[in-house]
């Protein structure tokens, strides 16, 4: 992969779970590629599972696991067009040109990590940087939504120029066995928080410790 960096590109004709790529860029550089990569957008990355497949006696390189994340938080449209550039062993940026022909602007909706060490917490603090972009200081409530569980609303108090889930809270952890859970195992849960701005609420997942 020395000289020009390589680059491919796909228009997108369906949404899937997965994205072929095309044959011409893995032939010459598919033995090259990890089995995780990660698309790049300016400063946001997303990781994407490579997986190869022998269908009629070719080898077919896939982006699957991840990819159907990535089409989400980027908000792709069919008919879109991307463009791969590989800029180093394991990235590749992207380029994403609407059907009008423009480059098109990518929304990245906030997120922040939240780690829970506590089954007895009724208030935690929200990172003051992901508060900002929520424009939680303007609000005086919010809906938290847990992914495959129970949604609340839980009020928002300020103090000392930080944020916090008030009343309500401990409601949204009881509702989703959150601390049952800690309370069980005596470890401590990651969050993912991300705000959903056409729904006005954060989205709640965990993730592994």
């Amino acid at each position: 992969m020395e000289g020009n960096k390589p680059a491919f590109y796909k228009i997108l004709m369906e949404l899937s779970s997965h994205l072929r790529l095309p044959r011409g860029f893995t032939e010459k550089h598919g033995k090259m590629l990890p089995k995780k990569v990660e698309l790049r957008i300016r400063r946001n990355t997303w990781k994407v599972r490579v997986k190869k497949e022998n269908l009629e006696g070719e080898d077919h390189y896939f982006f699957k696991k991840g990819w159907t994340k990535f089409c989400e938080d980027t908000q792709l449209e069919i008919f879109e067009l991307l463009v791969f550039t590989y800029v180093e062993k394991s990235t590749l940026e992207v380029t994403v040109y609407a059907v009008s022909g423009l480059e098109k602007s990518i929304f990245i909706p906030p997120r922040c990590i939240v780690v829970l060490k506590d089954y007895r917490c009724y208030k935690i603090h929200i990172p003051k940087k992901f508060a900002v972009a929520c424009g939680l200081f303007d609000k005086e409530e919010i809906s938290l939504e847990y992914v495959g569980g129970h949604t609340s609303r839980v009020a928002l108090t300020v103090f000392q120029g930080r944020i916090a889930f008030g009343a309500g809270w401990s409601t949204f952890l009881k509702a989703n066995r959150l601390s049952y859970d800690i309370a069980l195992s005596g470890s401590k849960k990651i969050l993912c928080f991300e705000f959903v701005p056409a729904k006005n609420l954060i989205k709640v997942q965990p993730l592994r410790n």
